[in-house]
């Protein structure tokens, strides 16, 4: 472990690269297209080229007023009679970087350890589009895949809300608008999201300019998202403030110990518990935001996602 100036903290030497190569793709200037060009280029740089190991095809979901973008990563073996199981997985960015290609670096991993489809959705970004956009996209897709997943050879009952950051966000903040509703998913799987608007945990004033994500750059996310603030007390932008938890699915949530972040998955997890839901809570001991990239890389990531598939396995039994 190597000190490094980063308010004291003590990054191991991966952590300290993760930190290199963000720094080396950080975009030229503050317009979107350059920020996004250069996070494009940061994605790549972790993403192994296709190997073939799972089928990939991209689609579209047509929804009432416009269609969504998705891609579907499915076995190459023949489906199940009812459909393969399905991971829903919402991609992180900020609500504003990230697409189809971004997070490639886990969809098709997921797809080939489990044997189960993955579909990934390309919901809307800000500043184009504000909250509740994101979310009704991912919605969209939830309620298409329920409808109409056999036609994708998807079994609509076995379907796993997952995502990381923002994307761990709206799949949280679905799966509480899905309680009591009888189309709750089978399962949810986050990895250090954003659940909260407040801003007023523990480890938001600990870790408030941790490296990869201050709590200046969240507060910045959060208000290009949702610039009406009276929108920061809905449960589909801060799924922490729902007062039920009773009709949610079995979960698994993962959080980097350096990150503001960090509480939002432990006091999701503590109220799941409360209400009696199967939750299961990893702390990534050293870890930053953003380093599931490292998952082939790094100890600690790879033992984090050896327990999140463990947890996949059995919210599909």
């Amino acid at each position: 472990m190597t000190q490094q100036p980063y308010m004291n903290y003590e990054l191991s030497e991966e952590m300290q690269s993760l930190v290199y190569w963000s720094s080396i793709y950080s975009a030229a200037d503050n317009d979107i297209d350059s920020i996004r060009a250069a996070y494009d280029a940061m994605c790549r740089h972790y993403t192994l080229p296709r190997d073939g190991s799972v089928h990939i095809e991209d689609k579209t979901v047509t929804g009432a007023t416009h269609s969504v973008n998705v891609r579907l990563y499915s076995p190459l073996v023949e489906a199940p009679a009812a459909g393969w199981p399905c991971i829903l997985f919402i991609h992180g960015g900020g609500w504003m970087l990230g697409n189809l290609d971004s997070h490639e670096f886990i969809t098709r991993y997921l797809c080939r350890d489990l044997n189960v489809a993955v579909l990934s959705v390309d919901y809307r970004l800000i500043p184009e589009h504000h909250f509740p956009a994101a979310y009704e996209d991912c919605e969209t897709v939830y309620h298409w895949l329920r409808a109409h997943g056999t036609d994708w050879n998807i079994n609509p009952a076995k379907v796993v809300l997952a995502g990381d950051s923002a994307g761990g966000n709206l799949a949280a903040a679905l799966a509480v608008q899905l309680q009591h509703t009888g189309k709750q998913a089978c399962g949810l799987a986050l990895i250090y999201p954003c659940l909260g608007s407040s801003f007023d945990t523990p480890s938001c004033q600990q870790h408030a300019h941790a490296p990869l994500l201050t709590l200046e750059e969240m507060h910045y996310y959060l208000k290009e998202y949702a610039p009406n603030a009276s929108d920061w007390k809905d449960t589909r932008l801060a799924p922490l403030r729902a007062e039920d938890f009773s009709g949610m699915p079995r979960s698994f949530v993962a959080v980097a110990e350096y990150d503001p972040l960090c509480d939002d998955g432990r006091i999701f997890v503590e109220k799941l518990k409360q209400a009696n839901i199967t939750a299961e809570f990893y702390l990534g001991k050293g870890l930053l935001h953003g380093s599931l990239r490292l998952v082939r890389d790094c100890p600690v990531v790879q033992d984090l996602y050896q327990h999140m598939l463990s947890s996949l396995k059995q919210m599909f039994k």
